[in-house]
């Protein structure tokens, strides 16, 4: 995978609690800019995937169908296209067009992830069927402890017991996140929050308070993914894959896990960082997952950044600040930026190695690091400005 591909283009469509468009609009406009930012046309794209794949009945968190973007950006003679579901960790869709331009299997692959706000509530199972839970859900959703916040929290908590993780901690990492999208023109979240302001806000699941919780929010981020023999003559400067890698860890289970200290992020860690030269102490920034704020501790830990139980208070010394130690979720993330998933990890990523973060630029960025996913479903990319 080494330099095999590179990300040559990226595109976001607004950013905004109600946008009051479909979901198939926002994933037009997203494409259309990461196309022209590539400096393509629309019949140079012979790839095109998506997250996550289309179910019937759909959930809360799908975008358009797979063959709808296609049809209205006229993306003809596709050689490969792929709708991908919920794991690993949200990466699973870039992973495979990496992969699939790596191999020769296209030249310019389109990857898309467009949603509206979710608003689905997490109750028990209706009488009339619709609501059927399986596999774990089975046992939680009856209970109303299906949600992303109730099925992490009991890590978080471990973590919380084991390390002497504390509550202004996960503050911490709400306020990191909060600070940068102050300064993020694409981000929801430009009020100043204080940590008097977190600690007052009402709880959700303990320990997650609501601003531990990512934001939901509607637009949609796009990724153009290139052969390394496609990237020559492009308008933008290529990001090059140096590794990615995913994992589950012991299983995919989120209540049957030996130690809810770590997530299948240490995993990760193992196999990308044995598939590249570069280390820890290479990477400028680390745009960390943060659907929760504990994650992001889980994230920098596992990932090698810090020993074990070292995370909060990483973040709580402004470690993770643009003149820290190592920046972190440098767009503001799930938490100031809004809930765009994974795919806003890497597009950041990507405008660091350029250059063109803005207010957020960390001076000199060669190597960045775009993680996805917590508990079970994990995967990271590493990036890098040059080809190596």
């Amino acid at each position: 995978m080494a330099a095999a591909a590179a990300i040559t283009g990226i595109g976001y469509a607004r950013i905004a609690r109600d946008s009051e468009r479909s979901a198939l609009d926002l994933a037009v406009e997203a494409s259309r800019n990461a196309i022209a930012d590539a400096g393509l046309a629309s019949h140079d794209v012979d790839g095109l995937v998506t997250f996550p794949e289309r179910t019937s009945p759909p959930t809360s968190f799908q975008g358009p169908p797979i063959e709808s973007v296609q049809r209205a950006l006229g993306l003809a003679g596709l050689a490969y296209w792929q709708s991908f579901g919920t794991g690993p960790g949200q990466f699973g869709a870039v992973l495979a067009a990496v992969h699939a331009a790596a191999a020769g299997a296209a030249r310019h692959i389109l990857a898309v992830r467009a949603h509206k706000r979710q608003e689905r509530a997490y109750l028990p199972i209706r009488g009339d069927g619709g609501g059927l839970a399986f596999d774990e859900d089975a046992y939680t959703m009856p209970y109303g402890a299906a949600g992303g916040a109730a099925r992490l929290a009991p890590w978080a908590a471990r973590h919380m017991h084991e390390y002497g993780t504390t509550q202004e901690h996960l503050g911490s990492v709400v306020l990191t996140c909060r600070d940068y999208a102050a300064r993020n023109p694409r981000a929801y979240w430009h009020e100043p929050l204080t940590m008097a302001d977190y600690l007052s806000s009402p709880w959700v699941s303990t320990p997650f308070k609501r601003l531990d919780c990512d934001y939901p929010v509607e637009g949609a981020v796009a990724l153009i993914i290139s052969a390394a023999g496609g990237t020559a003559g492009l308008a933008s400067r290529p990001a090059w894959v140096a590794a990615g890698a995913q994992a589950a860890g012991p299983g995919l289970s989120w209540t049957q896990w030996p130690d809810m200290t770590r997530m299948a992020s240490w995993q990760v860690a193992e196999r990308l960082w044995s598939r590249t030269h570069l280390r820890p102490a290479d990477v400028d920034v680390a745009e960390l997952y943060d659907g929760f704020s504990w994650l992001a501790i889980c994230w920098l830990e596992d990932m090698r950044f810090v020993a074990k139980g070292e995370g909060g208070p990483f973040f709580a010394e402004g470690r993770a600040r643009l003149d820290g130690d190592l920046p972190v979720c440098t767009d503001g993330g799930q938490l100031g930026m809004g809930r765009i998933h994974g795919f806003g990890k890497i597009a950041q990523a990507v405008l660091q190695l350029r250059g063109e973060a803005g207010p957020n630029q960390k001076p000199g960025a060669t190597v960045a690091l775009a993680c996805a996913g917590g508990g079970p479903q994990c995967a990271a990319l590493l990036l890098t400005g040059e080809r190596t």
